[in-house]
């Protein structure tokens, strides 16, 4: 592990993450409460836990939850990663300070240290100073009594030093399944602590937080206190069985487990501000060591800026990085939103996701997977693009609809700007309803406020909405017997149809491409040619 801490490149982690553990420093925060959190359909939709696997090069796992933390925060204003872009600049410049960062992080690695978490919690157990001051007595009785049956030869005392045994052993286990999640979490808290003190001594890292040298201060005591339950730690993990056997007799006659327990959570009790503080230093230190390492795999970023000209966002050559060979579009959105039109498989769907992911990048991590990537101000991130029927509730696909897009029109009206992310909109409903509830909702949503990017299939709502929003498409491109897809984002909207075509160059029925041509004559509105290319 040593030589992998010194040799230590940044590179992506192989194997599964457990993110039952590493999102819960984000789980913690949740319960605050705060409407900047992506939400879960959101988290869905974008792809955000194959985007956290890819950017995740952090060394210990409270940069790993503090990572997955920042990523699912949207900063109401600029970001922690942003205002220390000076640190990241170092880091790229200075070989050596990146290589003692890494190694002392690495020191954090263990499964372990997601524990911590727990300690920022409000309840911790409660005993009264009359429990403190009976354990106190009843750590030295079974000593007491066994020299006096030995040296003074007090008979009595020989049956009082079994009772003091028996009693100091019924205390012991009694407090054990109390004292588990402790046994864990304090030993790590108390590696957090001295990593941190070693961290703030860099000018560079000192500045992360002003608070960190009381937190630190105030912390201290416990480093003594919770000798015990590492000891705990470590012979569970490391030492012989007859050892262990041994050390258990110990705690049992010196009640120290119960003592050294006891004596953590008074001190630990109303810290919670301060453990926070130490382990959002450490987490933000490795975050800024993560993402200078990410910026260095990708074929090109940005540090975004803010929007002027009247421009709401504006992006050039923006990409995915987790597409192979991505296919660059550039986009500008001013006064008016995006409505795309397209067949299934030409790349709506995916820019879609290009943008929601940028938008959250840039804000979060101060990345932006583009040229040139611009924001006129802080914008939250709302989408639908992956709903599916919600069986544990009886909810049928629509009805999922209307809750989520009834979730972005009340957030539409808190006044904060907002993006709002479609694919194929009410798809789960007939035609000419859907068509009227898109139309309705699409233009409540377009405000000066809000900024919508959606696709349809439906040339019926493009025209009802081109003096509304900017009207582009994506196409595939027939030639003789072949279809294929330049997935470049093309300004107006789609009018030729090549469905049908598609369907005569997979072989249907030549009797079925008949009819449907017929058909389409009949339905189609506007009136549109329907002939083969």
């Amino acid at each position: 592990m040593k030589r992998k801490a010194n040799n230590y490149t940044g590179e992506i982690k192989p194997g599964d993450f457990n993110l039952t553990d590493i999102s819960a420093y984000f789980l913690h925060t949740k319960k605050k409460g705060g409407d900047n959190l992506l939400s879960g359909q959101t988290y869905s939709d974008l792809g955000v836990e194959e985007l956290f696997t890819f950017a995740d090069r952090t060394t210990s796992g409270i940069g790993q939850q503090y990572l997955y933390h920042t990523l699912r925060t949207i900063p109401l204003t600029k970001g922690e990663i942003g205002k220390n872009e000076d640190v990241i600049n170092h880091l790229k410049t200075d070989a050596n300070f990146r290589g003692r960062l890494a190694k002392a992080l690495f020191r954090l690695r263990d499964t372990e240290v997601y524990s911590i978490v727990r300690l920022m919690a409000d309840e911790h157990p409660v005993a009264s100073g009359k429990t403190t001051i009976a354990f106190t007595i009843l750590k030295f009785l079974p000593a007491l009594f066994l020299l006096l049956y030995l040296f003074a030869h007090i008979t009595a005392c020989g049956m009082l030093f079994l009772v003091a045994i028996i009693l100091n052993a019924v205390i012991h286990y009694a407090f054990k399944p109390k004292s588990l999640d402790y046994i864990h979490s304090v030993p790590q808290l108390i590696k957090l602590l001295g990593i941190a003190e070693e961290l703030c001594k860099y000018p560079e890292l000192g500045k992360l937080t002003k608070e960190i040298p009381d937190a630190l201060a105030t912390l201290r005591p416990i480093r003594k206190t919770a000798l015990f339950l590492r000891m705990e730690s470590k012979l569970q993990s490391d030492m012989a069985v007859f050892v262990w056997f041994c050390t258990e007799l110990a705690h049992i006659f010196f009640l120290t487990e119960p003592l050294s327990f006891l004596q953590s959570v008074s001190i630990l009790r109303n810290k919670n501000r301060e453990i926070e503080t130490v382990y959002r230093f450490v987490g933000l230190a490795d975050c800024l060591l993560s993402v200078y390492y990410l910026r260095e795999e990708l074929p090109y970023y940005c540090l975004p800026e803010k929007a002027d000209n009247g421009y709401r966002l504006e992006g050039e050559e923006i990409y995915h990085p987790l597409i192979e060979d991505c296919v660059s579009n550039s986009v500008i959105i001013k006064e008016k939103s995006v409505l795309l039109n397209g067949s299934n498989m030409s790349g709506k769907t995916t820019f879609i996701r290009i943008i929601g992911i940028n938008v959250l990048l840039a804000q979060t991590l101060h990345t932006a997977f583009a040229r040139t990537f611009a924001l006129s101000a802080p914008i939250k991130i709302y989408s639908a693009l992956m709903l599916a029927d919600d069986l544990s509730e009886g909810k049928s696909f629509y009805m999922k609809e209307v809750d989520t897009i009834k979730e972005m029109i009340s957030r539409s009206q808190e006044g904060t700007a907002n993006l709002f992310l479609f694919d194929e909109i009410f798809k789960g409903t007939n035609t000419t309803e859907r068509i009227a509830v898109a139309k309705a909702v699409l233009s409540y949503l377009n405000t000066t406020d809000n900024i919508i990017v959606a696709s349809t299939h439906d040339a019926e709502l493009a025209t009802l909405l081109d003096t509304e929003y900017d009207l582009y498409h994506f196409s595939e491109v027939i030639q003789d017997e072949t279809f294929s897809f330049d997935y470049k984002l093309k300004s107006g909207p789609l009018y030729q149809r090549n469905a049908i075509r598609l369907l005569e160059i997979n072989g249907f029925p030549p009797t079925v491409i008949r009819d449907a041509y017929r058909t389409i004559e009949k339905i189609s509105y506007p009136p549109t040619s329907t002939q083969p290319l």
